[in-house]
């Protein structure tokens, strides 16, 4: 059962799951061996400005206009330099943690990769932070609102910002190897050892690949369509409780999306952008956070039956709270997840409170908002009909 104590937030003690909940990301190493490039549209980087005074670093950046490694462009360097090879690793170095060098490496192959989708607020970091503790999962650590995103053709705004949907028409010639090459840039494993830190001969060149974005409850079939091989597994909370904390979730304005929406009225959107958004402009807030769950789960149950019963396999949240270990252990099933120590020492306690968490998890904590929630059930109906013949 999820503990509401902050003490029992701190009985575990391993180092991999304080590192997941603490959101850690790995820093790319210098890999004097690995071939390395400045990324695309360079002078557009933000922090390209920040070398304009620094010379050195400047010069040896133009270097690596082609793949080259730290012994090549050594060849290349002014005479005059009195610079030492640790010095320059240094520089390179500087140039990696600002984001304008890359490394060139092979793409390991993304084999039978796990997409947590469900409405947001559903419990689902709670549920990412526990499956990220499997020994052969790779994660980035986070969301990737700004990996897929940062795909211009896959940003809403290539859709005049319509929403959040990507379906396999989105999958262009070139996407496929883009996004698997952002996703193996951020990868750690759940002791957050990145991916590339790793020597080039200790990289594994299969992968099994966790990951969870609430808006991709909209981006099913584009996944698949890029990761034919794509599990799903569907999360499910129940509305009077999700609703309630997605109504949370936009007062605290601790979750916004995009600003400045033409034609919406307050200054940002949170969470996914739905199909229909326009028409809330004059919602009330339960309002708006009841399409939200609807349209989510609404579009993953219909693009999930789609697919091959094997493809996906559908989680309550009220489940995992109340018997953590079977539902894990189902999924595991289901993955084909490799279990080991660490994984029964976590199950072996309380579940600790997810780090999106805004206030302290009760059963009746959405009855503060019970009237206005009561009010807008009626209307999920059709949709909770459904789902009662998938859940029972």
């Amino acid at each position: 059962m999820l503990s509401t104590s902050k003490s029992s937030s701190r009985q575990l003690s391993s180092k991999q799951l304080l590192l997941a909940r603490n959101k850690l990301k790995a820093k790319p190493q210098l890999n004097r061996n690995a071939c390395y490039q400045v990324v695309e549209n360079l002078e557009l980087q933000k922090s390209y400005q920040r070398l304009l005074t620094l010379p050195k670093h400047l010069q040896v950046l133009q270097l690596f206009k082609s793949p080259s490694t730290l012994e090549e462009i050594q060849h290349y360097l002014p005479s005059e330099w009195e610079t030492t090879e640790t010095q320059i690793a240094d520089i390179v170095q500087k140039l990696i943690d600002l984001e304008l060098l890359k490394e060139n490496f092979p793409l390991p192959k993304f084999t039978k990769p796990i997409f947590i989708v469900s409405a947001p607020r559903a419990g689902s970091t709670l549920l990412f932070e526990t499956l990220a503790q499997f020994p052969d999962l790779w994660t980035i650590g986070d969301e990737s609102h700004e990996i897929i995103e940062g795909i211009p053709e896959l940003h809403p705004a290539a859709r005049n910002f319509s929403s959040n949907r990507l379906t396999q028409d989105d999958v262009l010639p070139h996407i496929p190897t883009i996004l698997t090459e952002r996703f193996t840039r951020q990868l750690q494993d759940r002791e957050a050892r990145g991916y590339l830190n790793f020597p080039i001969n200790e990289r594994l060149p299969i992968i099994r690949f966790l990951e969870k974005t609430p808006k991709n409850a909209l981006r099913i079939p584009f996944l698949k369509t890029v990761f034919p091989e794509a599990l799903f597994v569907y999360l499910y909370r129940e509305p009077r409780e999700n609703i309630s904390s997605l109504m949370e979730g936009w007062r605290s304005q601790r979750f916004p999306s995009y600003q400045f929406l033409s034609g919406w009225p307050y200054r940002q959107w949170c969470f996914l952008l739905t199909p229909g958004w326009e028409s809330l402009q004059e919602a009330s807030i339960v309002e708006i956070a009841a399409h939200q769950w609807y349209t989510a789960n609404a579009y993953i149950l219909d693009d999930l039956e789609t697919l091959p019963q094997k493809s996906w396999h559908l989680v309550n949240y009220y489940d995992l709270i109340q018997d953590p270990k079977k539902t894990i252990s189902q999924i595991a099933e289901f993955a084909q997840l490799r279990w080991d120590k660490h994984i029964e020492e976590i199950l072996s306690q309380s579940l600790p409170v997810a780090r999106r968490t805004l206030s302290e998890p009760s059963p009746d904590k959405w009855r503060k908002n019970e009237k206005e929630i009561e009010a807008v059930l009626p209307g999920l109906e059709p949709l909770l009909t459904r789902l009662k013949n998938k859940i029972s």
